[in-house]
This record gives structure tokens, sequence and C-alpha cells, in this order.
């Protein structure tokens, strides 16, 4: 794209964002059920698009877990339609008051929630996120401008029509929802530096993606580098609930940045629990990474080497490593954790707390699955992705991590 295209189509984006940012709470209701409504109705068409993108990916040769993010089934398109409307019924996060208090002055402070403006969203293979992007920024009264990874182009596609049409019907631009296509990644850089226009990124996707994003962009970023999770079962766990949460953490779905990556086991407890696990992979075909104390219990297990303990897979592979107590644990997590998720599975009181105050990440799951950490789950309706930096949002990126804030002083004539 030529630079005067660029400042074209981002003069228009910023022009969507005031109109879209004005829209009542009614209208923003009214726009995503009309939304949820016309993907049900093409639901076939959107179907058969991803069904090409999936057979282009095959034959270019992806990974199995690449394909796996790329895939988008009839549960996973039912999926994506009861988030749109979970999203619809939200309350409106626009013109909330966060904060009110008079001043000794006598003037009247508040502190009012506002769409943060325009979001760039960056994302690879993962085709719903097109639409819970979409449905996310514009209940926040948010203009978005969308570059999806160029294997899922089809499905892409067709998921923007759909939004145009809806747009149209509710007399909004279509650059309020922008699908970025014949771009480069020149046209990108070029975009990062624009923090006159754009507002906020977020990218989503591979380490490689993100820290990309990050070392060229002029503009505030959402987003984690990497993701995968460790958990420790302490020799206070529950075992069953134990067994419960690492299959789940582990199997539910290998591909994404939630799932565990290494588990670690108090000795006291390894010799009834690793056999469990062992048996309950090799079942599904997983492979198991464990260091010398582990595999001693893990006779399907193939001996870990020490970069398989700070590996985030995305694949069936996890490694397993025995400690000799929480203290240990926690060292060991705090040293190699993404800041993403991490899981303790304990009764201890005590080594719960330690856990929490020393284990810095955006998501502690305590007693249950790190495939928990997400907005859909934790009643969000969906999410932009999970921020593991400390600045304005952390976790899940939803409708209110989409908003900003504006301090607004009422007076009669006060001066300083």
């Amino acid at each position: 794209m030529k630079s005067s295209d660029i400042t074209k189509l981002l003069n228009s984006v910023k022009k969507s964002s005031k109109i879209v940012g004005l829209l009542s709470p009614s209208e923003k209701k009214s726009l995503l059920i009309s939304l949820s409504n016309a993907l049900k109705r093409s639901k076939e068409n959107i179907l058969e698009a991803n069904r090409l993108d999936i057979q282009d990916a095959m034959k270019a040769g992806f990974s199995n877990a690449f394909i796996d993010r790329l895939t988008l089934t009839t549960n996973g398109f039912d999926s994506i339609v009861r988030q749109v409307e979970a999203i619809s019924k939200f309350p409106d996060p626009v013109g909330e008051i966060i904060e009110r208090r008079i001043l000794k002055n006598g003037v009247n402070l508040t502190k009012q929630r506002f769409p943060i403006g325009v979001v760039f969203m960056i994302y690879e293979s993962r085709p719903n996120v097109t639409i819970d992007a979409a449905a996310l920024s514009l209940k926040s009264g948010n203009a978005i401008i969308l570059k999806g990874g160029s294997e899922a182009h089809n499905t892409n596609k067709a998921f923007i029509s759909i939004l145009h049409e809806v747009l149209e019907l509710f007399k909004i631009p279509e650059t309020a929802v922008s699908l970025l296509e014949k771009v480069d990644h020149s046209d990108i850089k070029k975009l990062l530096k624009r923090s006159d226009a754009i507002d906020i990124v977020i990218p989503r996707g591979s380490y490689k993606l993100t820290s990309a994003v990050a070392r060229e962009s002029r503009i505030p970023i959402l987003f984690h580098a990497a993701g995968g999770a460790r958990m420790y079962v302490d020799r206070s766990a529950d075992l069953k609930i134990a067994l419960d949460v690492c299959v789940n953490a582990k199997c539910q779905r290998t591909s994404v940045c939630n799932a565990m990556d290494t588990l670690l086991v108090h000795k006291i407890v390894a010799k009834e629990l690793l056999p469990k696990i062992d048996k309950e992979l090799f079942v599904q075909n997983f492979e198991i990474r464990a260091d010398v104390h582990a595999k001693k219990y893990m006779p399907h297990s193939k001996l870990a080497k020490e970069k398989d303990f700070a590996t985030e897979f995305l694949d069936a592979i996890l490694a397993v490593k025995v400690v000799n107590n929480a203290k240990e644990a926690i060292d060991f997590i705090s040293l190699h954790t993404h800041k993403h998720t991490e899981i303790l599975c304990a009764n201890d009181k005590k080594v719960i707390k330690n856990f929490i105050n020393h284990v810095d990440a955006a998501g502690l799951m305590i007693n249950c699955s790190s495939r928990l950490h997400d907005g859909g789950e934790f009643g969000m309706g969906a999410e932009m992705g999970t921020a593991t930096g400390k600045l304005h949002a952390r976790g899940p990126v939803g409708v209110r991590e989409l908003t900003t804030y504006k301090w607004i002083a009422y007076g009669s004539g006060q001066t300083r």
C-alpha cells in the first residue's frame, strides 16, 4: 500500500470510530443480534470457505497443531454465534461511572468509561478471532482494523462480508470493521508507527508474530509473547482432582496458549500419581518427557532434556519433573513462567498463599484447569486475547478492557 492509501484508510476508520462510539446501548445490542442471525443464515457458506482454507493449509504442509487452530467445526461455529449473542446482552460499559466524589473545594469529580477508539488486531490462523474481535470492539464502541493470517483468507472474507452487510443495515461505515488483505510486512510496519490514528494494537498468535509487533510498534500493545502453563501437584493435593486437572489442562486441546506444558509433582505423591498420568496420556497418544525421577514411575516416557521444561509445545507433549518441596516448585515456576497461566493443586493454605504471592502470571488456577483461563469461560463472552503485561489490562481482554476513562470535573467557578 502507498503511504497515501494507508492515511486514507486510517482517516476513514477514525471517522467510523466516532460513529460507533456514539451508538446507544440498544443500538449496539440490536446490531450484534442482527450479526448472530446473519451468521446463522450463512453457516454453510462459512464452513465451506473454511474447508478451502484447510485444504490449502494441508497442501502447504502446515503442522497438525496449526491446522487444528485453523479448523472451524460445526460446534466451533455454533460457539461463535453463542458468543456474539452473549456479548450483545452484556451491560454496556461505555458511560459507566467508575468513581465519583466531591472535592473539598466543591468540585464534583467523576471517572467515566469511554471507548479506546481504533483497535488494530493482528492474528494468525484462528478464523473465530475475526468475529470475536469485531463483536467485542463494536460492543465497547470501537472501530477495528483486522489483519488475519493469509492461511484463513477465505474464512475471514466470508465473515467480513457478513459483518459489512450488518453494518450497512445500521448505516455504519464498513471501515468500522476493516479487513486488511493486500498488505505486506512493510505495510504492517508503517501502520505500527501510526500512533496518531491507531490507539491500541493487539497481536495474537505465535511468539514470532507477537515479539515482532512489540519490536516495531510505537502504539500501546496488549499481548502475550508466549503461553503454556506449568502445574505443581503438592503433597497436600487431592490426587483425584490433580489427575483430572492434569489430563484436562494437557489433553482437552493441545494447540492453545493456555494448555499445560510442564507438570511438577511432589516426591511424596509421585509414586501414586505419575503412573496414572502415564496411563491416561499413553492411551491418548501423548508423548511424555520425564526427568530421571519421574521416569521411574512413567514406563511410557522418554528422558527429558533441560530445554523441554522451558518450551511452549502447542502439541501433544508433556514434560514431567519430580520436586522435593513446594518452594522448589514455586522457584522453578517463577524461573520458567511465561506469565500467562500457572496451576496449583494443593489443600495446604500456606502453600496456596505462597504460590499466589510469589508466582507472577496473569492467571493462577488453584485446583482447576488452565483451560479455564479464557474470556468465554470467565463469563466475558469472548476475548481479544490474553494480556500478560501489567498496565491497563491483564488476562483475558474483553469488552471492559477495550475501554479507557476520562476524569470529568463539574465545577461552579472554582480556581486554584
